[in-house]
């Protein structure tokens, strides 16, 4: 029986879009909302979509950008260990991610519609997706499920460029550019996504007046950096930041900062070792085939750790943290919090001192300890006094001495917890509404190590699992809870939904969360936690000390 499709008309022509099984969902997939960014566009500001005349067949997802992938290998062979599954599970588990392979390509700024049937201005739900901006897409199935848009909303997820073709600083670059500005490509890339939205989601339904932006890890980094950008102001209307990262946190174009290069000194750099050292370099990379230039971007690991968002003091005028800590974020209802347990699949091959810092894990199954002495040295570099220094030690017993769980501890406050504290504190002191949540159900074996592991809310907002991975028997219950609250603050703004507890506005003189567990979720109040004073304490620091100013010439020499 052939396939059943529908039609929705954008600015750049009509596409054709297939119809679910039950004829409920719409789903247009791979529609692209830029031109591709190959040739003389590689390293620039996305360009609108050039219009086409009949019907784009828009039915099947398209393909990801290239990926560093490293990471990812780690993330997930550390997840497999942690869950706690039997050997046979365990090995099919490794196999099948091994076989995994995805088509990419630079050709990659689409995203995917999931809208009802006969919808007419539903609220819109804009999911970033995570990968610390170096791996991912938001074609990843279990972000593609029905559940959201079933509720009510048309749900976009979008694909922007990644690593070094998404991130590359570069003065030749800044040359070019009428701000004297180079990098954040895929920060654009988001941008270009949100104004396609607004422009076209009519088309299928959607309400441009009411779009949420939501994502998780760099996707919640994502959330808070628009927040932050003058470019993205007026095209969302509320934020969820689901364990918003610490990626290339504090990075600075033209200067360096903690650990950091000036990321055109960066750039510079690894053109050197790509090109030679001539002027003229961008333009020889853009001659280049993008699997050879990625060969190299995987191959300089020291390098590629400064190809992410970036402060260059016009598309991200300053730190996200900074900018709440300012008040000069997007005035938007927010959501956000962390897992109880985000550290756990990350101890191991994380900088102790936090992910600022570098650590060679470049052989994934031989990755080395950090000297407890270069742990001391950077957690020197990195707070403004040695008091501040053991008040972080005396809040992790152990992190003195590298112990894994005060590591695993120290790591999850450090690279999520305190985005997610200091973000809530000033976003509501701003009088914005604020609703936090902590996340805490494990998974439901009983030999797991992973805890509430980072990403594993993902699978209760979307409803989805992970092949082979049992899921609790009372999961459901959570899982449809998540569900309602996410949709009802997308919908008005208030994460509430009849027959559920009433989740109270985050009030710093009274501070309460969502607390997110199995079989049920409650309301409690936020504990103090010594660790995150400290680390706030840090972030006014570092705001002060790379205070923005006019955007300066780069250092790099060419």
């Amino acid at each position: 029986m052939a396939s059943r499709t529908t039609t929705a008309t954008t600015l750049a022509g009509k596409v054709k879009g297939a119809i679910g099984p039950k004829g409920r969902i719409l789903h247009f997939r791979g529609v692209p909302f830029a031109a591709p960014p190959v040739g003389l566009l590689r390293w620039q500001p996305p360009q609108p979509v050039k219009p086409w005349s009949g019907r784009l067949n828009c039915t099947k997802f398209g393909p990801h950008a290239y990926q560093r992938a490293a990471g990812f290998e780690l993330f997930f062979n550390t997840l497999i260990d942690g869950l706690g599954l039997g050997r046979v599970r365990k090995k099919a588990l490794a196999a099948g991610l091994k076989v995994v392979n995805v088509k990419q390509s630079e050709d990659c700024l689409q995203l995917n519609i999931h809208a009802p049937s006969h919808a007419k201005k539903l609220p819109v739900m804009v999911w970033i997706h995570g990968g610390d901006h170096t791996d991912g897409s938001g074609t990843e199935p279990h972000y593609n499920s029905d559940v959201l848009s079933e509720r009510g909303c048309v749900l976009v997820t979008i694909n922007y460029r990644l690593g070094m073709f998404g991130f590359l600083a570069h003065p030749e670059l800044a040359e070019e550019s009428p701000d004297r500005v180079s990098g954040n490509y895929g920060l654009l890339d988001q941008v270009a996504a949100l104004e396609w939205v607004r422009d076209n989601i009519a088309g299928f339904g959607g309400d441009p007046e009411c779009v949420t932006i939501f994502g998780e890890s760099a996707g919640g980094q994502a959330v808070l950096n628009l927040m932050t950008s003058p470019r993205a102001r007026g095209l969302f209307h509320r934020a969820i930041a689901q364990s918003p990262s610490d990626s290339g946190r504090w990075l600075q174009l033209r200067r360096p900062a903690l650990d950091f290069m000036a990321a055109e000194d960066a750039g510079v750099e690894f053109a050197k070792a790509v090109v030679g050292s001539e002027p003229g370099q961008i333009a020889r990379m853009r001659e280049m085939a993008p699997v050879d230039l990625t060969e190299y971007y995987q191959k300089f690991p020291l390098l590629g750790r400064h190809f992410y968002p970036v402060v260059d003091d016009v598309i991200l005028p300053m730190a996200p943290m900074s900018a709440f800590s300012a008040e000069v974020q997007a005035s938007v209802p927010l959501m956000i919090g962390y897992n109880s347990d985000e550290a756990t699949l990350f101890a191991d091959f994380m900088h102790p001192a936090g992910g600022e810092f570098h650590r060679d894990n470049s052989d994934v199954k031989n990755v080395q300890p950090v000297p407890l002495q270069d742990m001391r040295e950077m957690f020197a570099v990195s707070y403004p006094s040695q008091s501040h220094v053991d008040r972080v030690m005396a809040s992790y017993p152990g992190l003195a001495t590298g112990a894994r769980s005060a590591v695993a501890d120290h790591g999850g406050d450090h690279m999520f917890g305190v985005h997610v504290d200091h973000a809530a504190r000033q976003h509501a002191a701003g009088g914005n509404a604020v609703y936090r949540y902590y996340f805490t159900a494990t998974p439901p074996s009983k030999k797991q190590t992973a805890g509430a592991f980072h990403a594993a809310e993902i699978f209760y907002v979307f409803d989805t699992s992970f092949p082979l991975v049992p899921v609790a028997d009372d999961a459901h219950l959570t899982i449809r809870e998540m569900g309602d609250r996410w949709f009802a603050f997308a919908a008005t703004g208030v994460p509430d939904s009849p027959g559920r507890e009433t989740w109270p506005a985050y009030d710093q003189g009274n501070p309460q969360h969502m607390i997110f567990d199995r079989p049920r979720s409650a309301v409690g109040p936020v504990p103090p936690n010594p660790g995150l004073q400290v680390m706030r304490e840090r972030i006014d620091w570092l705001t002060d000390q790379l205070a923005p100013g006019p955007v300066a010439e780069s250092s790099a020499a060419v």
